[in-house]
């Protein structure tokens, strides 16, 4: 469908005198590019969570520090990411916006000062490698741990993306799929946070979650053994399957909270479930 002049913006009319290294707003590479950085925020917000809870554990930290830091493909992954988030905060400096008078801004001082005072912060803290910075500051869980914790800043991109997607709220079959991505996706960040308690008190309580799974799989826990125990796989589904059937209210009891931290966590994720 072609749109007509009736409904174009004004300013997509006209023709405003753009400064050297400025890129419009509404320009065809922009769109694409804009379109990557968003593929690029939910594989964030997918994976992040997932390498932050199960996968920076002690096997797989000793295991980076012999290989090196490139022998697990999700760092060289999140290497990408970070030059392409920092890449965008360029990109961003150079491109014009709309003021309120809805004028399109071509001066590259304007520019900048508008994106400084808007979601610069944001992006930059989104941005900073913080596994690269403290790879080499040791290898014991304590560092694991914080490197998890500070990659999750990542996150951070997802309020600018969660403004931009404001335009498709007038259309029910997009506001019902959005819904239901944010529903799957915070399931997503509960489970990860599930095991990650499980994880935790595991060593020191031996009535955990994940033990009860260790024995309704046959699959038992060997503290000389970091590979013992259930695979990754098993362990991911399951707290899935909890966080779904938590928030859903439709608990069957076969994954259920035994320590008082897993228990207050099940409170928690059921009073996200009744909102």
């Amino acid at each position: 469908m072609s749109l007509g002049a009736d409904v174009l913006p004004e300013y997509k009319l006209q023709a405003p005198d753009v400064h050297k290294w400025i890129m419009l707003h509404y320009s065809p590479f922009k769109a694409v590019w804009d379109w990557l950085i968003l593929l690029l925020v939910l594989y964030t917000a997918v994976f992040t969570p997932y390498s932050a809870a199960f996968l920076l554990n002690e096997l797989e930290e000793e295991k980076r520090h012999i290989c090196g830091y490139t022998c697990n493909p999700l760092n060289v992954v999140d290497v990408i990411v970070d030059v392409l988030f920092i890449l965008d905060i360029v990109i961003t400096f150079r491109t014009t916006y709309v003021n309120r008078n809805d004028e399109v801004v071509t001066h590259p001082k304007l520019i900048a000062i508008h994106y400084i005072k808007g979601w610069f912060l944001i992006d930059m803290v989104a941005a900073i490698p913080f596994d690269l910075l403290i790879f080499r500051s040791g290898s014991d869980e304590t560092t694991a741990t914080l490197i998890g914790l500070l990659k999750t800043a990542r996150l951070l991109r997802l309020v600018r993306v969660a403004r931009k997607l404001d335009r498709y709220s007038e259309y029910g079959a997009a506001v019902l799929f959005l819904l239901m991505c944010t529903f799957v996706l915070i399931a997503h960040w509960l489970a990860c946070i599930w095991y990650a308690i499980g994880h935790v008190e595991r060593p020191y309580m031996k009535t955990g979650w994940l033990d009860n799974l260790a024995d309704q799989l046959g699959k038992h826990y060997n503290d000389s053994d970091a590979s013992s125990g259930p695979s990754i796989q098993d362990k991911y589904i399951t707290a899935l399957y909890f966080t779904f059937s938590s928030l859903t209210s439709v608990g069957f009891g076969n994954v259920s909270p035994n320590t008082n931290s897993e228990k207050i966590f099940s409170i928690c994720v059921m009073l996200i479930g009744c909102k």
